[in-house]
């Protein structure tokens, strides 16, 4: 029978010291009433259904306590949009299983409007977004090649000294001219010295206008192939990268949103030793019980603070990193989207039926050998732009006999002196022809090493065919796993709130000890974590079933 002899002790501390303290706000003050759903002899003291008492100006109400007998956690009633009233959040295990809200790409949710700032602001995005805008232009340029090139070009020289060519014209002439000059008796032919020319010209010009034209040239088309599939590596390198960065901005939100979890599981637990140490002081001041009591919670106190101050520590950490990737200061706040941490969910999920995620599963199977799935991959794509590449490579090294014809038209003056008139203007037109005919074999190695880097890029696709599926395959694994584990954390949760509730009882009753309240305690705050940290799990593993499918829509 259980004793009575501290029941006026109870009426003097009142039933406030014996609160229950929820998650959040609700309508008045919420106790926990114990009258009803006692335990009865031979019935499992779990069964009994707790009743939330709610205070109102006209009294109170009861109101069953749904999060604490179904197996979840007691949160924060949701107002409704007209105000006073409440409505009760189910457990996780009454509902089924936990899955993250998945916010739709125009959707107005807290997570997708940060993975937009995060897309938008991200440096090494950036950087990625450039170097495919650079590809774009060098395709355009590629392209220009094809079309009549024309330049103006003029050169003027000034020589002096250099080489020079002596020309015997006095030698030549002299002598003819000396008899012919006998002959007439007159000086008609006078005597001519020899002449020395320079090679380098003095006082000359030559201003042109030089038109050019490929008529012929392997070159330039395999250069604007090689440019037009770099645009698909390019894109291809940009996109793997957001897919990366989404993914790490959902973990680092979801890393903040259990830190600042913890941060209120441990807060409620300071509140709860805390309330342990005003009631052991009661019972030492009224000699009905020794000191060590008080000593030991107070322990428990110091214990949790300490607690406390680690989660907070941890959780600007995390706010810390998460707007790192926002490229934000590292002080800025952090808008919490509540609804991703709460225990109950209105949609039952399993990936291999259907649901928010079981969807991307149910299309990946129905299509033979994933095909789904490797045409959503930007890897593939890359891959296969790398083998476009090296095909083009292929195709030009085979064309080594291929000349190259292009032709010319130059029109301008030139001459000695800058007098641009009629007899210094010129006009000179022609055809370029190159045509390599040996090189000694090298051409015909050329060709074998592009056939290598074909069949390397065949097993590398291959290779990244089957390190996909593995990769996809071991995520699904990796969510159902996290999901049957937040099933049974959630039902551990539950019993560690009954189980405290009881000892927490019978020790206001005096008829148990306070290590027994203190382990009570301690499990209920310990099942508590581990379910945010089983939540956090099953929130990463969405991310990373995200990334594997390459489901986010841009």
């Amino acid at each position: 029978m259980p004793n009575l002899a501290y029941l006026p002790l109870l009426l003097l501390f009142g039933t406030g010291a014996f609160a229950r303290q929820t998650a959040g706000p609700l309508s008045g003050r919420a106790v926990l009433h114990s009258g009803q759903g006692r335990a009865q002899s031979g019935r499992s003291a779990v069964a009994a259904e707790p009743v939330l008492m709610r205070e109102s100006p006209g009294g109170r109400t009861p109101v069953p306590a749904q999060g604490l007998s179904t197996g979840g956690i007691l949160v924060p009633a949701r107002d409704s949009p007209k105000g006073g009233t409440s409505v009760p959040v189910q457990g996780p295990s009454a509902g089924g299983m936990l899955v993250p809200a998945r916010d739709s790409p125009g959707g107005n949710g807290v997570l997708e409007q940060y993975i937009r700032l995060g897309l938008d602001s991200n440096l090494a995005l950036h950087q990625r977004n450039f170097d495919l805008e650079r590809s774009r232009l060098d395709l355009k340029r590629a392209r220009s090649l094809f079309y009549p090139q024309a330049g103006f070009s003029s050169q003027y020289t000034l020589a002096n000294g250099g080489r020079s060519i002596d020309i015997p014209i006095g030698d030549l002439l002299n002598g003819a001219y000396s008899t012919l000059n006998q002959l007439t008796n007159t000086k008609r032919f006078p005597q001519v010295a020899n002449q020395s020319v320079q090679f380098l010209p003095n006082d000359y010009h030559d201003t042109k206008m030089e038109v050019t034209l490929p008529i012929l040239n392997t070159d330039l088309q395999h250069n604007r192939e090689i440019n037009r599939e770099t645009i698909g590596v390019r894109q291809a390198d940009r996109d793997v990268y957001r897919r990366d960065l989404v993914r790490s901005i959902r973990q680092a939100y979801y890393q903040y949103l259990q830190s600042g979890k913890a941060v209120e599981i441990y807060t409620t637990a300071l509140s709860l030793v805390k309330e342990n140490r005003r009631v052991s002081g009661k019972f030492v001041e009224n000699h009905m019980a020794t000191r060590e009591i008080v000593l030991r919670a107070q322990a428990q106190v110091s214990e949790v603070e300490a607690s406390l101050i680690e989660a907070e520590n941890q959780r600007k950490n995390a706010a810390a990193y998460f707007n790192f990737l926002l490229k934000r200061s590292l002080d800025s706040d952090v808008v919490t989207d509540s609804s991703l941490m709460a225990p109950g969910v209105d949609e039952v999920v399993d990936p291999a039926g259907g649901g928010a995620a079981g969807g991307v599963f149910a299309s990946d199977r129905a299509s033979s050998g994933g095909t789904v799935l490797l045409s959503r991959r930007e890897e593939f794509d890359r891959v296969r732009s790398y083998q476009r590449i090296t095909a083009s490579n292929l195709k030009w090294d085979r064309a080594y006999l291929v000349p190259k014809l292009n032709a010319f038209y130059d029109v301008g003056f030139q001459g000695y002196g800058f007098h641009p008139n009629g007899s210094q203007f010129y006009q000179l037109a022609g055809i370029q022809l190159v045509w390599p005919l040996f090189k000694a074999g090298d051409n015909k190695l050329k060709i074998r090493q592009a056939e290598i880097d074909m069949a390397s890029l065949d097993e590398q696709y291959k290779q990244l065919t089957r390190q996909v599926s593995l990769e996809r395959e071991t995520t699904v694994n990796n969510y159902r796993s996290a999901l049957e584990a937040l099933r049974s954390l959630s039902d551990g949760v539950s019993s560690a709130r009954e189980a405290y509730r009881l000892a927490e009882r019978r020790f206001n009753e005096g008829q148990a000890l306070q290590i027994e309240l203190i382990d009570a305690r301690t499990q209920l705050t310990n099942s508590e974590i581990r379910y945010s940290v089983g939540r956090l799990a099953v929130l990463n593993r969405a991310a990373d079933l995200e990334r594997v499918t390459a489901s986010y829509k841009f």
